[in-house]
């Protein structure tokens, strides 16, 4: 049995030319050399692996810090880049969208103030300046969605989605939240008449423009003022009512086959000929939509 000098490790068969525990040279003749030459050796090997130890303690510093800098390896990092990725992604989607729905809006704008043009030009003069102002706008003024900071992305993915009941039921709580009234709630008379003017007619815009003009705020509007203000009539038109039968909201009909300014409901939420709060529905109807006719000069 031979033990090596350095670290006592016992070797019971062959002896290996260097120690397995701490690399000492086993064949260097230790035990042959004199008290000082044996420390002399000794010295020289706790140097060298002293050295050793050092550089392999600066390279992990090194590399732990360069992880603190740059901590893109971590399970969490990688998971959050991707997220952050994703979400680049769809903006830079829903930019792009914007512009080409720009840039179609504007051709078609220009053609038809083409034909304006030539039926009547001084009547249409003023149209176009206005247009114009608009088209060629700053984006702070183009990207005004809402006078209070309202986000409704959520709105637009569920029209865009064609969900038109949950659609229904989101503009509703929209309408509750930005009068500050809670979600089991209902909208006062004051409420409806100082309604964000911005927001109603985003509100207006987003029905009308993913149902292809089949709802809208403005859509209801233009059916009221054809029969004169008259509410059961117009109920009858836009399919709230059937005959005498005035419809539950369950019994509406969620899909591009309802009549023209079916949805949305914001003027009652059980029962057509039942209001909500202290108005009566053709009431709420009535405010609802001299509200949008006013916010249409702001």
């Amino acid at each position: 049995m031979f033990k090596c000098p350095v670290c006592q490790q016992e070797y019971l068969l062959s002896l290996p030319e260097f120690c397995s525990v701490c690399h000492w040279n086993l064949q260097s003749g230790l035990s042959e050399l004199t008290k000082i030459d044996q420390d002399s050796v000794r010295l020289e090997w706790a140097k060298q692996q002293w050295q050793q130890f050092q550089l392999l303690k600066q390279k992990l510093k090194e590399k732990h810090s360069n992880e603190e800098n740059y901590p893109l390896n971590s399970a969490s990092n990688l998971s959050n880049l991707a997220n952050l990725t994703r979400r680049l992604d769809r903006i830079e989607t829903q930019l792009q969208n914007a512009t080409v729905e720009r840039t179609n809006l504007h051709n078609q704008l220009e053609w038809v103030l083409h034909y304006l043009e030539l039926l009547n030009p001084e009547r249409v003069s003023n149209t176009i300046s206005r247009l114009e102002s608009w088209l060629e706008g700053s984006v702070e003024e183009t990207s005004l969605m809402s006078e209070v900071g309202m986000d409704y992305q959520p709105l637009s993915e569920l029209l865009a989605a064609g969900d038109w009941k949950s659609s229904d039921q989101y503009t509703w709580q929209i309408l509750l939240y930005l009068a500050r009234q809670e979600p089991d709630s209902w909208l006062r008379v004051e409420d409806i008449e100082t309604f964000p003017c911005v927001d109603l007619k985003t509100i207006d815009y987003l029905w009308n423009y993913y149902s292809n003009g089949l709802f809208g705020l403005g859509v209801q509007q233009q059916i009221l003022n054809s029969l004169a203000g008259d509410y059961p009539a117009f109920c009858d038109a836009v399919g709230w009512r059937e005959g005498e039968n005035w419809k539950y909201y369950d019994e509406l009909t969620f899909n591009p086959n309802a009549p023209v300014g079916h949805l949305p409901v914001i003027v009652w939420r059980q029962r057509a000929c039942y209001g909500i709060g202290s108005g009566t529905a053709a009431e709420n109807l009535a405010l609802f939509l001299n509200r949008f006719v006013d916010c249409q000069n702001c």
